[in-house]
């Protein structure tokens, strides 16, 4: 037998098995002069929200692979060359970027070939900054926020050419949210993403300057420059601070935070995990417990940066005039 549901074929045989063919958008949007193009995009059908990916329960031979989670547009490419760039941009409701996907980038690359390809948008924000090598966060890397129900749009852009298709992004009927919840629930979620990108940052600056001070001071000694010993030991002193602040330094593996605890980066992530449980706005608990962890986070991100505009900038004063290297803080 054959149905149709939500502009999907489904193939029931007499052997018992089920087969669905994903939207058939593209078939209905199907026409001769669409290939004698250099390139197509076909308008997508409308997605809906979920939460978890639908994996299967087999790997066996026999066993379905099914639909990627996410936005799906499928688009057509008569031919490829080394030169030739390809661009995707989704874009929300409001005309503001989420995230672009590029043939030549190394981030969120764009993977395409001749004749047929589908683009998947997995619907998660970017992710937040990741922070020095060997970092030990307990609650783990604070991954993007997954976009919530309304209509977006793909900019397909090559070279000098582009276009766009919208697509809809429908609400997960199990759940009554709102779309005002499900609003101010993006916001805190991005939010406290970019707080904690700044504290990944934050701790990357400190870990750099610390490294290139002590390599100097192991270089200079206090007898030969003792003005630049002070310095080395005063800023050293004060980026250590800062720095036992907001990372719980000694955690040197998963398990160490069993007996250190975790310091203000750790806690954010804990919270953003808690909002992002569900599909609701956030908890007055969970607000009132990021208002004191932000202003916590505020007071050494502005003592770091007196450091950086003030501290440094004397020692790399006192550098030159000593004909010395440099520090350089990205």
């Amino acid at each position: 037998d054959l149905a149709l549901k939500n502009n999907d074929l489904i193939v029931g045989t007499q052997g018992r098995s089920i087969y669905v063919l994903d939207d058939l958008a593209m078939v209905q949007q199907f026409a001769d002069s669409i290939y004698r193009k250099s390139w197509h995009v076909f308008s997508p059908a409308p997605t809906v929200r979920m939460n978890q990916g639908r994996g299967g329960y087999g790997s066996s031979g026999s066993s379905g692979v099914n639909a990627p989670k996410g936005i799906v547009i499928p688009f057509w490419v008569d031919s490829l060359s080394e030169n030739r760039r390809f661009v995707v941009r989704v874009i929300d409701g409001a005309g503001k970027t989420i995230r672009s996907f590029d043939t030549q980038g190394e981030k969120d690359k764009l993977d395409i070939t001749s004749g047929m390809n589908r683009f998947n948008w997995n619907l998660q924000y970017p992710e937040a900054e990741k922070g020095p090598d060997g970092l030990i966060i307990w609650n783990g890397i604070v991954r993007g926020p997954q976009a919530i129900p309304g209509t977006y749009k793909a900019r397909f852009v090559v070279e000098n050419d582009s276009t766009e298709v919208a697509f809809t992004l429908l609400p997960d009927p199990n759940f009554k949210t709102t779309p005002e919840e499900y609003a101010a629930q993006l916001d805190f979620l991005l939010t406290t993403r970019d707080l904690f990108s700044e504290t990944m940052v934050a701790l990357k600056q400190i870990r750099a300057a610390r490294t290139q001070i002590e390599e100097k001071r192991k270089q200079w000694s206090a007898d030969t420059i003792p003005s630049l010993k002070i310095l080395f030991d005063t800023t050293l002193s004060q980026l250590k601070a800062i720095e036992e602040t907001l990372h719980q330094t000694k955690a040197k593996s998963g398990q160490d935070v069993l007996n250190f605890p975790i310091r203000l980066d750790d806690k954010l992530g804990g919270v953003y995990d808690m909002a992002s449980s569900g599909n609701m706005a956030p908890s007055k608990q969970a607000k009132d417990v990021y208002a004191v962890l932000a202003a916590e986070v505020d007071v050494e991100l502005a003592k770091l940066k007196t450091i950086l505009d003030g501290g440094l900038k004397a020692f790399n004063k006192l550098a030159r005039e000593k004909e010395l290297p440099v520090v350089v803080i990205k």
